[in-house]
């Protein structure tokens, strides 16, 4: 029976050492991220926004519709309310067309497709953000997946473990202490377990949340988390912020449309038109006609001073809001870079010390029990200090994940390839 119990210890051993070589992402994490950017409800309410702005925009660009009116004169009196065709001697048939002062029009509509502009950049600002969301319930979900794997492991080991010592202690060999020590542990873990359990449907609720799945669904993946590290540079990386950031593009978007305003502005210093045909009918023929122009005469030149005023004035507080938008995210990469540094630290310390040292601390306790220098609780508290650190390597790999997705949210670019 120890003999058995030695090699499942080494099978263990060889497990857990298994589990820290961590395959590629399976293709799951980008078919997860592709649904959820197609089926997100907050997603598709932004892109119908960007539809209808981008609609609006068009619709900005053309003229106003022309007008069309009819006069009659001369109605026979003692038949009023007959303003049927030919009941009037003289009719008159006109149609006008209002034209702005050229510039004016082309103008509004480049302040239209500005602000499509900013809202397509909320659209992918809102985009990155749900995508950072499944992708840190992704990584709680394959840690917690891991974590039972691990847990059940050892369970088992301990099951095999209490077998032994009830039948040591049934020959006198090892205390009653031993025996309930043993099997408290086993039940210690089968709380985990439960535990892990509820922790992992609710990662999974999560992830059926941002893609729109009815909480009724399966949901199972068995991409384990990829090792791959980023290279860090911070100068590089805030170039890439301003470039690509979704919230920088939509400050700067709406920056662009303010210039354009006030470009408009300095237009309503000059008129706009009228112009109309207007074919005239007597006693049924069509004998004359009229041309006519119309124009508003810009006399009040302080109202549109002010109003230009106004236009330049907000103008420069969009340019103003740019400069803070790219200072914040100039100091958002650094921070999220920082992070992601640090972490990568941790995790090599991990692979290159802690965890190297614990599976040479249960390589030597396998030797001394079977030796007989140790009983096997104290072997056990080995074993249980090698999860111990295998857990928090998978968990500061977890996070050193989420760190990079939070910091591909910010720069508005990917990191990791999938």
């Amino acid at each position: 029976m120890e003999r058995a119990l030695v090699q499942l210890l080494l099978l263990l051993a060889l497990t857990l050492g298994a589990s820290e070589a961590y395959a590629q992402e399976a293709a799951g994490l980008g078919a997860l991220l592709e649904e959820a950017k197609s089926n997100n409800p907050e997603i598709r309410a932004i892109r119908e926004r960007v539809k209808a702005f981008e609609a609006r925009a068009k619709a900005e660009g053309t003229l106003d519709d022309p007008v069309f009116a009819i006069e009659m004169e001369e109605l026979d009196s003692s038949r009023p309310l007959d303003i049927s065709p030919g009941s009037a001697a003289f009719t008159r048939y006109r149609v006008t067309q209002m034209l702005p002062f050229p510039g004016k029009l082309s103008l509004k509509k480049k302040i239209a497709l500005k602000e499509a502009g900013a809202v397509k950049a909320d659209l992918r600002s809102r985009e990155l953000g749900v995508i950072e969301s499944v992708k840190e319930a992704y990584f709680n979900y394959s840690f917690l997946d891991e974590s039972i794997r691990i847990t059940e492991e050892v369970k088992k080991l301990l099951q095999n473990m209490s077998s032994i010592a009830e039948a040591k202690y049934a020959t006198g060999q090892v205390s009653q202490q031993d025996v309930i020590k043993v099997n408290v542990e086993l039940t210690a873990l089968t709380n985990e377990l439960i535990t892990l359990e509820a922790e992992k449907g609710v990662a999974a609720a999560r992830i059926k949340s941002l893609l729109d799945r009815p909480q009724s669904s399966s949901f199972e993946t068995g991409g384990a988390l990829s090792k791959e590290r980023v290279s860090i540079d911070i100068e590089k990386l805030i170039d890439t912020a301003f470039a690509e950031n979704p919230e920088i593009k939509s400050v700067r978007a709406e920056a662009e449309a303010e210039e354009f305003s006030v470009d408009l502005a300095k237009k309503t210093y000059y008129p706009d038109f009228m112009v109309g045909v207007e074919p005239m009918q007597r006693d049924g023929r069509f004998d004359n006609f009229g041309v006519m122009f119309q124009m508003n005469i810009p006399i009040w030149r302080n109202k549109y001073d002010n109003l230009t005023k106004s236009a330049e004035a907000t103008a420069s507080s969009a340019r103003a809001m740019v400069l803070s938008e790219m200072n914040a995210k100039a100091f958002e990469v650094k921070s999220a870079a920082l992070q992601v540094e640090a972490t990568e630290r941790m995790l090599a310390l991990y692979e290159t010390s802690l965890l190297p040292q614990t599976e040479l601390s249960l390589e030597s306790a396998l030797r001394n029990y079977q030796s007989g220098k140790i009983d096997f609780l104290t072997l056990l508290d080995t074993e249980r200090e090698l999860k111990r650190v295998r857990l928090e390597y998978a968990n500061t790999l977890t996070e050193y994940r989420k760190r990079v997705a939070a910091l591909e949210r910010v720069i508005g670019a990917d990191l990791i390839r999938l």
